[in-house]
């Protein structure tokens, strides 16, 4: 199963904070779909999700998120 998440024009924090509700939703080996801005988004959440142990795959301004 996967998820979808579209968080275009939402600021940081909030992108991350709103991908990682998302992804308590979601069991193990599931993934979520973001769509993020360029720049600090782009930047942070993957970063974020990396740190808390996902694993992480970009395709432009999609970022995906396999939850471990």
């Amino acid at each position: 199963m996967s998820a979808e998440l579209d968080l275009t024009g939402v600021l940081c924090p909030m992108t991350w904070v709103r991908t990682r509700l998302a992804l308590e939703d979601l069991d193990p080996g599931e993934r979520l779909e973001v769509r993020l801005d360029p720049g600090e988004p782009l930047e942070s959440v993957p970063r974020s999700a990396r740190e808390d142990g996902h694993e992480v795959a970009e395709r432009g301004e999609i970022v995906s998120i396999l939850k471990r």
